[in-house]
């Protein structure tokens, strides 16, 4: 009779855990990037009795299995901050604490990040994102996934040297042909197009193309700036007269002005800067369609944004926008195993494995929604449920003890 107190006790105890979890899990049901938590129990080893009809066994109450974390998807809260991130999908985003030389990394769901006095991306309790700075000239992430701590400088971007010229153009076919005189650059030709570049400082100049048809298919093409022809220029362009598309002259056309420190590629061709398209000669009016140059002045950050791909860009008052760094996610074989840190904070163990760290919509990684915060996926009806269910087996393991107390006290008056 004495066992039914212990297990009338090991369920008041197993119950009380399950009102702690539930307890804990409502107090965080405002909590960014919460995951709910779930109290399993076992019942407890038993013990063999001998009765007529052979071995039976009478059980010796519950115990508290383990706690487990429920990693559903809690819904997304829209914000006007640009560097609030949420996970579409399964990951966690990996952070490291401030102090030099400590490296190691937890793991959140909790994407409340902004900029400290140092330009480190970090949550609230200044955790430092981890990612890849971006190579400007490949376009692509550089090193280990999650390698280093995210930081954006705010001292800018230099000036950038025009290096290239695009023009995509129509010139009209039956145009007259022209003698062109060098001194009367706007009289002697058909047509031009003008465009401003920059020097290595970020100075601007205004460059200008005058094209004049020479004959059947050829026109001549000559690039000023100001009053001063540019070295390499002239330039001669031809077209098949039957089809009008262009058939020479179209590709990089070096010439050199005063202001430039190397030569400028001049292109009338299809290339990269002026999206793919070329110059023609039909009987239509000539017009440009299409003209760009690489160049620009220094520029002052503005204002950081992030795609859903993680992909961190500097968006700059001279009109660049500049990939700066990737935000990469991290997932486990066992997510269930991460240890709780607080703050919002997982850490890897054994029983989870080592991170597996990779780019956003990647390796069964979600992607990023940014001006977005997720929130806790507790379900109030349901935590109310289980506190309903945890208080009534409180109750009914308590009267268990009182009921097994009056056994026992009705035992002892069989004596008198």
């Amino acid at each position: 009779m004495f066992s039914s107190f212990f297990s009338g006790i090991s369920g008041l105890i197993a119950n009380s855990y399950s009102i702690s979890v539930v307890g804990n899990n409502i107090s965080n049901v405002n909590t960014i990037g919460y995951k709910a938590a779930r109290a399993s129990f076992e019942d407890a080893l038993y013990e063999s009795i001998f009765g007529t009809a052979g071995t039976s066994q009478i059980g010796r109450g519950t115990a508290l299995s383990s706690v487990d974390t429920l990693f559903a998807q809690g819904s997304f809260e829209s914000t006007s901050e640009p560097t609030d991130l949420a996970i579409g999908g399964k990951g966690f985003f990996v952070v490291r604490p401030p102090e030099a030389g400590n490296q190691q990394h937890f793991y959140t769901r909790a994407g409340q990040f902004r900029f400290d006095a140092e330009g480190y991306m970090t949550n609230p309790a200044g955790y430092r994102l981890q990612g890849r700075p971006i190579d400007t000239t490949t376009q692509l992430p550089t090193g280990e996934p999650a390698s280093v701590d995210i930081q954006v400088s705010q001292e800018g971007t230099p000036a950038n040297e025009t290096s290239v010229i695009g023009m995509a153009l129509n010139l009209q076919a039956d145009a007259p042909i022209m003698t062109w005189d060098a001194t009367n650059p706007s009289g002697t030709s058909n047509f031009s197009s003008s465009m401003t570049v920059y020097d290595s400082l970020g100075q601007r100049y205004v460059v200008s193309v005058y094209f004049c048809r020479t004959g059947d298919g050829t026109w001549d093409w000559h690039a000023f700036e100001g009053n001063t022809e540019a070295t390499g220029s002239p330039g001669n362009l031809t077209f098949d007269p039957s089809t009008g598309t262009l058939t020479g002259g179209g590709g990089a056309q070096p010439v050199t002005f005063s202001f430039s420190t190397a030569p400028i590629n001049l292109y009338f061709g299809p290339n990269a800067s002026n999206g793919n398209t070329g110059t023609t000669q039909y009987a239509s009016s000539s017009r440009v369609f299409q003209q760009s140059q690489d160049g620009y002045q220094a520029g002052t950050l503005m204002s950081v944004t992030v795609s859903p791909e993680g992909i961190v860009e500097g968006r700059y008052d001279n009109g660049q926008i500049i990939s700066l760094f990737q935000i990469d996610l991290a997932n486990f074989n066992n997510p269930w195993g991460l240890s709780r840190e607080g703050g919002n904070l997982f850490a890897e163990t054994l029983d989870s494995g080592v991170a597996l760290v990779n780019e956003p919509g990647t390796s069964g990684l979600g992607k990023i929604s940014p001006n977005s915060l997720e929130q806790s996926n507790v379900d109030l009806a349901t935590e109310f449920v289980k506190m309903i269910i945890a208080q009534r087996g409180f109750q009914a393991n308590s009267k268990v003890i009182t009921t097994t107390d009056e056994m026992l006290a009705d035992l002892m008056m069989i004596k008198r």
